[in-house]
C-alpha cells in the first residue's frame, strides 16, 4: 500500500484524528468521552459500604470473612471496577468496601452506586422437594458464554473440589430431572440435568440473551458466599488524592503534552510535527479504550498511560534519529524515510512486545489497580504499532510527495558523535551504583521501611464535626503526631447527611487509648470551632489481601522471567541468555533505586509504589532493548571488532535517543510535580518525585550498566574457554 501513497492520505488521516480526538474528549451518542469517564476513588471519591452477615448467630471466622472478601473483589473485577478498597474488620465481623462513583451519575445517586455492588445473598441448589443439594459457597466462578453451536448464550459454572464431588453425585442421581437455583428463598433459575457432571464444570442453558446470561452469572457470583450479607451502613467518601487532583493532573498533562510536541518539532522538524499528530491520535484512542467499556481510571492507570505515551514518543525519536542517519548518507529523501522506518522497526517491535508481555501477565495475575495498569499499558502497546509505525509512516510519505515539503530545512540530519569509551569507564558507573544501593540499604536499616494501610492494615478512627474541614490540612497536622502513615477522607452518611472525618493510620500494632486521646486533642486544638468528637474506632486488615499480594509477586517474577526468555530468543546472535540476564540485573537495579527513593523520602509503600515500579520496569527494559537492537545490528558488520568497541559504538549511536526519550518523560512528570506542589496535593507529589528518580535511573542503567555487564560476562566466558 505505502509504495504508492497518495498526497491525500495525510489529510484523510488528519481529519480522522481530529474526529477521533473530538469523540474521545466530548463523546458522541452512546460513546462516552473523557468527561464521562469512570474515575477511581483516588481521583474522584466514591462510596463506602459496610457489609455484615445476616441471620448468623455466631461470629464469622477469619476464613469465612476472607472468602466473602475474595468473592466481592471478583465481582468488582467483573464489573470493571478496578479501583476499590476491600478489607475486613475481623473484630466486628464486617467487610468494608469502597468503590468509585459511576460517571453517568451527574448528580450522583449513592443508593444506585450501592446497588451496583448488590446485596449479597445465600445461593443454594435444590431438588423438587426443596432439599438443599449444594451450597453457593462451593461455586468458584460463574460467567456468561456464547454457545456458537446452538446460537445462544449460556451460563458457565465451576465448582471447588468439594462442590465438584457433591454436584457429581447430585447430577448422577437427578438425570432427567430439574435442579433449582435459589437466592435466599427466591427462585432465580431452573435447569434440567441431561447427564452426570463430574468434572466440576456445569452449563446452564435456556435461550438466554447476552444480558440475561450476564445477569444470572452476576446473581450466582453474588450468592457464592459462605453466608448472606447485607449493607447496613454506607456513606460517600472524598478522593484520597484530595479535591482538585483531577483538574491539576489534566492541566499538568496538557502543558506537558504541548512542551513535548514543541520539543519534538524543534528537534526533528517535520518528523516531529507528524510525531505530535500521532501522539494526539494515540492519546485520544487510549482515552476511548478506557471510556467506552468504562474501565476505572486510577493513578496507576495514569502511570500506564504515561509509560505508553512515553514509549510512543520513544518510537518516534528512534524513527527520527534513524531517518537522520540515512540522510547523512546523502540518500534520496523518500528512500531515507523508508529505510529509517525499516531500521527502527525491530527496536520498536521488541521494546513494545516486552512491555506487552508484562501487561498481559499483570492482567492475568493482577487485580484492582494492577489490572488497571496492565490494561492501559497493553492498549498503549497496541496503539504504538498502529500509530507510531503505520500511521506516521503513511502520513510522512504522503507529505513528502509535495515538492515544497522536500526542502532539506524541514528534516533533521542529526550529528555523528565520536565513540565514547563507556565500557572502559564502567567501574565509575558500577561504583556509583554500589554507593547508591549501599546508601539505600543503610537508610532502610536506620530509618526503617513504612508500609501503608494497603499492605499492613491499620486503625480507622471516625470523628464527627461541624462546619467545614479540609482533609488535606488534617492529614498534614496528624502525620507527625504518631509518626505513622495517615490518610484522611471526608465521609457523608447517606441517611442523616452527617459528615465525619475518616482517619486511617497504617500499622498492625493497634492504637493505645493515650494515642487516641493524643490524636483527639491535636484535632481539637487546631479546629476549636469544629466540635470534633470520636464516634468509633476499629482495626482493619490490609486492603491488598494475602492472595492479591502473592499474585502480584508472581506477576512481577514471571514478568522478569518472560523478559529474559524473550531477549534470549530474539537476541540469540549476541548471546541472548546472558543479554537477558544482564537486562534483568539492570531492572532489579532500577527497582531498588525506586524503593530506596521511597524510603529516603519517608513515603510509605502503597499502590503508588507498585504503579511506579511497574512503570519503571517497562520503561527500563524498553531502553535496554533499543541498545541491544543496535548491538545486534552493528555486530553483523563488525564481527572482527572487540565486543566492547561494538557496545561502545552502539551506545554512542543510541545516546541521543536515550537522552531525548528520558527528557520528554522526565518533563511530563516534572510538570505534574510542580503543579502538585503549587496546589498542595501531596499524594501526587509522592507519585511524581520517585517517578522522576526512576526515569533517571532507567536511562542511567541503560547507558552505563546493562551493556557493560553483558560485555564483562561475555569476555569472562571467552577467557575461560581459552584457558580450557
Amino acid at each position: 500500500m505505502e509504495r504508492h501513497v497518495k498526497k491525500s492520505a495525510f489529510f484523510i488521516f488528519l481529519i480522522g484524528i481530529i474526529l477521533l480526538s473530538y469523540v474521545a474528549f466530548f463523546g458522541i451518542g452512546s460513546i462516552k468521552g473523557a468527561n464521562q469517564m469512570r474515575y477511581g476513588i483516588d481521583i474522584r471519591g466514591g462510596v463506602e459500604a459496610i457489609y455484615e452477615p445476616v441471620d448468623l448467630e455466631r461470629q464469622p471466622t477469619v476464613e469465612e470473612m476472607n472468602a466473602a472478601r475474595s468473592i466481592i473483589e471478583a465481582r468488582l473485577d467483573a464489573k470493571k471496577i478496578l479501583d476499590r478498597e476491600v478489607t475486613i474488620d475481623a473484630q466486628n465481623g464486617r467487610v468494608l468496601v469502597r468503590f468509585p462513583w459511576k460517571s453517568d451519575e451527574k448528580d450522583f445517586n449513592p443508593e444506585k452506586a450501592i446497588a451496583e455492588l448488590g446485596q449479597t445473598a445465600k445461593l443454594t441448589f435444590r431438588d423438587a422437594n426443596n432439599n438443599i443439594l449444594v451450597e453457593g459457597k462451593h461455586v468458584k466462578q460463574s460467567a456468561p458464554q456464547a454457545d456458537l453451536e446452538h446460537g445462544q448464550y449460556v451460563v458457565q459454572l465451576s465448582f471447588d473440589t468439594e462442590g465438584t464431588k457433591l454436584f457429581g453425585e447430585v447430577t448422577q442421581r437427578l438425570i432427567g430431572q430439574p435442579i433449582y437455583i435459589f437466592m435466599d428463598e427466591n427462585l432465580i433459575s431452573a435447569a434440567n440435568v441431561h447427564e452426570a457432571i463430574t468434572d466440576g464444570n456445569a452449563m446452564i442453558s435456556g435461550n438466554f440473551t447476552d444480558q440475561e446470561a450476564s445477569a444470572l452469572a452476576d446473581q450466582i457470583n453474588a450468592g457464592a458466599l459462605p453466608f448472606s450479607m447485607a449493607t447496613k451502613n454506607h456513606s460517600t467518601i472524598s478522593p484520597t488524592l484530595g479535591n482538585g487532583a483531577l483538574d491539576v493532573m489534566v492541566v499538568a498533562g496538557a502543558v506537558a503534552f504541548v512542551l513535548i510536541c514543541l520539543f519534538m518539532i524543534i528537534r526533528y522538524r517535520l518528523v516531529g510535527v507528524i510525531s505530535s499528530i500521532v501522539l494526539a491520535m494515540q492519546l485520544a484512542a487510549e482515552l476511548l479504550a478506557l471510556s467506552i467499556p468504562q474501565i476505572t481510571l486510577t493513578l496507576p492507570g495514569i502511570a500506564g498511560i504515561i509509560l505508553s505515551l512515553g514509549m510512543s514518543v520513544d518510537a518516534n525519536v528512534i524513527i527520527g534519529e534513524r531517518i537522520g542517519e540515512e540522510l547523512r548518507k546523502d540518500m534520496r529523501l523518500e528512500k531515507a524515510i523508508r529505510n529509517g522506518y525499516h531500521r527502527a522497526f525491530s527496536a520498536v517491535f521488541d521494546g513494545n512486545v516486552t512491555s506487552a508481555i508484562v501487561a498481559v501477565i499483570l492482567m492475568i495475575f493482577g487485580s484492582g489497580t494492577m489490572l488497571s495498569f496492565g490494561y492501559t499499558l497493553l492498549v498503549g502497546m497496541v496503539l504504538n504499532f498502529v500509530a507510531g509505525i503505520f500511521s506516521s509512516k503513511i502520513m510522512l510519505l504522503s507529505l513528502v510527495r509535495f515538492k515544497k515539503i522536500q526542502a532539506p530545512c524541514l528534516f533533521s540530519r542529526g550529528k555523528s558523535y565520536k565513540m565514547v569509551p563507556f565500557y572502559e569507564k564502567r567501574w565509575i558507573a558500577f561504583a556509583l551504583s554500589i554507593i547508591l544501593l549501599a546508601g539505600g540499604m543503610i537508610t532502610c536499616l536506620t530509618k526503617g521501611v513504612q508500609l501503608d494501610i494497603q499492605f499492613k492494615g491499620g486503625a480507622v478512627l471516625k470523628y464527627t464535626y461541624i462546619g467545614e474541614i479540609n482533609a488535606e490540612e488534617v492529614e498534614k497536622i496528624l502525620a507527625p503526631v504518631l509518626e505513622r502513615p495517615v490518610t484522611v477522607q471526608i465521609t457523608s452518611d447517606l441517611g442523616s447527611k452527617e459528615k465525619k472525618l475518616n482517619v486511617t493510620l497504617a500499622g498492625n500494632q493497634g492504637l493505645l487509648p493515650e494515642e487516641q486521646e493524643q490524636l483527639g486533642n491535636t484535632l481539637q486544638t487546631h479546629f476549636k470551632e469544629a466540635n470534633i468528637q470520636l464516634a468509633e474506632s476499629y482495626m482493619v486488615e490490609p486492603y491488598i489481601g494475602q492472595k492479591a499480594m502473592i499474585n502480584s509477586a508472581i506477576a512481577i517474577a514471571l514478568s522478569f522471567l518472560m523478559i529474559v526468555v524473550y531477549v534470549w530468543i530474539r537476541f540469540k546472535h549476541i548471546g541472548g541468555l546472558s543479554a537477558g540476564m544482564m537486562a534483568m540485573v539492570a531492572l532489579i537495579h532500577d527497582v531498588c533505586i525506586v524503593f530506596f527513593a521511597f524510603v529516603v523520602l519517608g513515603n510509605p509503600l502503597n499502590d503508588t509504589f507498585v504503579a511506579i515500579t511497574l512503570t519503571i520496569i517497562g520503561y527500563s527494559i524498553n531502553d535496554t532493548i533499543v541498545i541491544y537492537d543496535r548491538i545486534r545490528e552493528e555486530i553483523k558488520d563488525k564481527a572482527k571488532w572487540p565486543l566492547q568497541d561494538v557496545v561502545n559504538l552502539s551506545i554512542t549511536q543510541s545516546l541521543t535517543r536515550s537522552i531525548n526519550t528520558s527528557l520528554t518523560t522526565f518533563i511530563s512528570v516534572l510538570i505534574m510535580y510542580v503543579f502538585a506542589m503549587y496546589y498542595g496535593i501531596h499524594a501526587i507529589e509522592i507519585f511524581a518525585l520517585p517517578m522522576m528518580v526512576g526515569v533517571i535511573s532507567g536511562c542511567y542503567s541503560t547507558i552505563f550498566i546493562a551493556g557493560q555487564l553483558w560485555v564483562s560476562w561475555e569476555n569472562r566466558k571467552s577467557k575461560k574457554k581459552s584457558l580450557e
